[in-house]
């Protein structure tokens, strides 16, 4: 059987493209620097107890325990097979050799116009229920239909829901409301 990449492409793909460009640009996975160390939300578990090594170009989840490199954080995110991943990290990468600096985003995926004004919660929640879950309320319909919300955008919107019931499970017990 014979093997669709190289150790050359393989190598490139993994460890020539920067791990925090990967997650911060190309996956857009939510990320911040906090204490001067870059964190960024765990894929697969939601965490944010991560970090990156920039010698190894690996990145990890404390809370989960698991190790990422480049293309592990593309099937992950992206849901893409592993020949999948590894030509999209090699195309980026082409790119990025062409062009000055590494491309602003993913090429190929529609770019979401941001909120005149912040909604409230329940707005946006009730919004995603009613429409099936493809957009918001008072967000006006793209020209091309959604893409389904990515499962990191599923797990943000959990470990949100999540922070405000501990917040208001904590101001029931402080203020001895039911």
């Amino acid at each position: 059987m014979s093997r669709r990449f190289s150790d050359r492409q393989l190598y490139q793909a993994r460890n020539h493209i920067p791990i925090r460009y990967v997650i911060e640009t190309l996956l857009t996975i939510p990320s911040e620097t906090v204490e001067g160390i870059f964190r960024f939300r765990c894929p697969l578990c939601a965490g944010r107890d991560t970090a990156v090594k920039d010698e190894t170009n690996l990145s990890r989840c404390f809370h989960c325990g698991e190790n990422f490199n480049a293309i592990d954080l593309c099937m992950h995110v992206k849901r893409m097979n592993f020949v999948e991943s590894v030509k999209f990290l090699l195309e980026c990468n082409s790119q990025a050799t062409s062009a000055t600096s590494m491309p602003a985003a993913i090429p190929h995926e529609p770019k979401r116009k941001p909120l005149e004004s912040p909604m409230p919660v329940r707005e946006i929640i009730s919004g995603l229920l009613a429409n099936g879950l493809q957009t918001a309320p008072n967000i006006p319909p793209q020209e091309t239909p959604l893409a389904p919300p990515a499962p990191h955008d599923i797990a943000e919107l959990a470990r949100v829901v999540h922070d405000l019931s501990q917040i208001l499970k904590y101001l029931k017990d402080t203020y001895h409301l039911k």
